[in-house]
């Protein structure tokens, strides 16, 4: 059996980590001379365009159609919604992508993101706009409720978590964590990313075991092997999956868990 990895592009740092850590080799974005075989397996890190080793008789960690699925916020949550309508046990925000609807979400009281692109990563594209500050400049007309092709109602977080899932079982989980070295006024507690003053930790960190179910859900409802699960806890201990990441960033402890969970589910 060989094992080779496929990134979503060459230059992918994560993928060149994990591919090294676990001494296989990496597939070219184009020209590969592999031919693989059944008993193959091809870690496939985040990449929904075509290749030609999707079409050999190896078999795919992660299969591009699944991965298209989970890097689409609608066709994502659409395939959420219909584990809940089949009773799984997953919670999602409410969303829509009727413009209508969520100005009236405004309306009642309920904050509201805004997604312009669909396909972004690490808070692009998202606004978010408060019913206390925004509803009333948009009333007078001084501002146009935004046109977008999706709109969740804003879920307030007191703890934002990134569980790591692969073959159905939990094996690493983060939250997300406030650098102390930035000001006060930098930080964007509804964004938690890197601009707003967040990084992970896994120090202490420990989750609900709902939060880890909801997780192997989201998981398996986009039909995917292996993914990070972003999901968010509110004061109240209730949990919403946010989206599930098909290559996430590697460093340290992170990269260590990969390294682990590939070899003890694919004998890597």
């Amino acid at each position: 059996m060989a094992v080779k990895l496929l990134a979503y592009k060459q230059g992918s740092e994560s993928a060149k980590a994990l591919a090294e850590a676990l001494g296989i080799k990496r597939l070219k974005d184009e020209g590969s001379r592999w031919e693989a075989s059944g008993d193959d397996i091809v870690i496939n890190w985040g990449r929904s365009s075509d290749h030609a080793v999707f079409g050999s008789p190896a078999r795919i960690l992660n299969r591009p159609g699944a991965i298209g699925s989970a890097s689409h916020k609608i066709k994502a949550l659409q395939l959420f919604q219909a584990a809940v309508d089949r009773g799984e046990v997953i919670k999602i925000p409410e969303h829509t992508t009727a413009r209508d609807t969520a100005y009236n979400w405004l309306i009642s009281g309920s904050d509201v993101v805004v997604r312009t692109i669909l396909q972004g990563h690490s808070g692009e594209g998202i606004q978010i706009l408060t019913a206390k500050e925004d509803l009333d400049v948009i009333g007078r007309g001084d501002k146009e409720f935004p046109r977008a092709p999706l709109y969740t109602s804003y879920v307030r977080k007191n703890n934002e978590y990134r569980i790591h899932v692969m073959n159905g079982e939990v094996f690493f989980v983060q939250r997300k964590a406030r650098k102390l070295d930035v000001p006060d006024a930098d930080v964007n507690w509804k964004v938690r990313n890197l601009e707003g003053g967040f990084i992970y930790t896994n120090q202490g960190v420990e989750v609900n075991d709902l939060a880890k179910t909801y997780a192997i859900t989201a998981v398996a409802a986009l039909g995917l092997d292996f993914g990070a699960v972003d999901i968010i806890e509110t004061k109240m201990g209730n949990f919403f999956v946010l989206e599930v990441n098909t290559a996430c960033g590697l460093a340290g402890t992170t990269l260590d868990k990969y390294v682990e969970a590939f070899k003890k589910h694919y004998e890597i």
